[in-house]
């Protein structure tokens, strides 16, 4: 008889790097004979049972960020008890693993310059859940968020894993890059010989250090007549941005787009991958640039820069070439 386990989390849907991380982990369990129901508010239902698991919708309360978090802890905490094992994504007030994919006080501080407020809903949420140790095992994704668990909240280190996330060999590959790279570009409107310098993010252009990717594209671009460069991200106030790039004299040269779910067109159509984040916890899009045989660009503060010492394999995929492995 399969074991069950049950996955919550309040979304789990769009083209976030949480979200996609959740489906994968589905789709392994469930390849390694685990019956998966994953526990939501917002479901990719078609993307769900592609992965082989269950959706359970999630009645959700229509009020109040912390209220709509609480009432969310409270009835996945019921739906969910029962199983082998409860998987929670940070929305859980009990799990036995707890992946916490954001670092909220640490990223306000580092774009702010100031500590969070008590009063945001996020922050609330995760000092509940760490403070009072409300899980067994913590699944950090890297070395940075582990820090900073421990150093933030006293979190025992004994309870903290420290696991990599990892990608779709099959999508992100170096194979690719001449197949897919000329359409990309050709669509951009990126003549084939420039250099073209891109950042990748599903949103947020302050933590992901936009303003700092715009002034160092603007230096290059003076070196470089021919450069472009490409923003990919979806930003709820992006005027700032393109009138930076105004300012700095480099708009005409600058491509905005929104994120798509074939992401890895973009990398393929980059010769320089640029991610000079504030504070990320991992940064998905680091890994997936190296995957594409990009070089990358960033700083200490990209969770995934510490994947930068780690070692080389070949890839399972038979149409990819080699690519970085995650250290374990």
């Amino acid at each position: 008889m399969s074991r069950r386990v049950a996955m919550a989390a309040r979304r789990v849907q769009g083209l976030s790097g949480a979200a996609r991380m959740i489906i994968e982990h589905s789709r392994r369990l469930v390849q390694a004979d685990w019956q998966v129901e994953i526990f939501s508010e917002k479901l990719d239902v078609e993307a769900i049972k592609q992965a082989g698991a269950t959706p359970r919708w999630v009645p959700g309360w229509p009020w109040g960020s912390w209220l709509k978090r609480r009432a969310f802890a409270a009835a996945a905490g019921g739906m969910t008890k029962g199983f082998d094992l409860v998987h929670g994504h940070g929305d859980l007030l009990g799990q036995d693993v707890l992946s916490l994919h954001n670092c909220v006080h640490a990223a306000h501080e580092a774009v702010h310059g100031r500590p969070l407020p008590a009063s945001d809903a996020v922050g609330r949420m995760h000092s509940l859940q760490l403070e009072n140790r409300l899980f067994r095992v913590l699944v950090a994704n890297s070395e940075l968020m582990k820090k900073d668990v421990v150093t933030r909240f006293a979190v025992p280190e004994d309870m903290i894993e420290v696991i990599y996330p990892g990608f779709d060999t099959c999508r992100f590959n170096a194979g690719s890059r001449e197949d897919l790279g000329p359409a990309m570009r050709a669509e951009l409107g990126v003549a084939t010989d420039a250099v073209l310098y891109g950042l990748v993010t599903s949103g947020d252009f302050e933590k992901r250090g936009l303003p700092a990717f715009l002034r160092a594209f603007a230096s290059a671009a003076r070196a470089n007549p021919a450069a472009r460069a490409l923003v990919v991200g979806k930003e709820s106030r992006p005027g700032p941005y393109r009138a930076l790039a105004r300012e700095l004299g480099v708009a005409e040269r600058v491509l905005f787009r929104d994120p798509m779910p074939e992401v890895w067109r973009f990398y393929h159509a980059l010769d320089v991958y640029v991610h000079p984040a504030r504070w990320e916890e991992f940064g998905m899009s680091v890994l997936e640039a190296l995957a594409c045989g990009l070089p990358v660009i960033t700083g200490a503060r990209v969770g995934a820069a510490e994947l930068l010492r780690g070692r080389r394999a070949s890839s399972s995929c038979p149409t990819s070439r080699r690519s970085p492995s995650p250290r374990r």
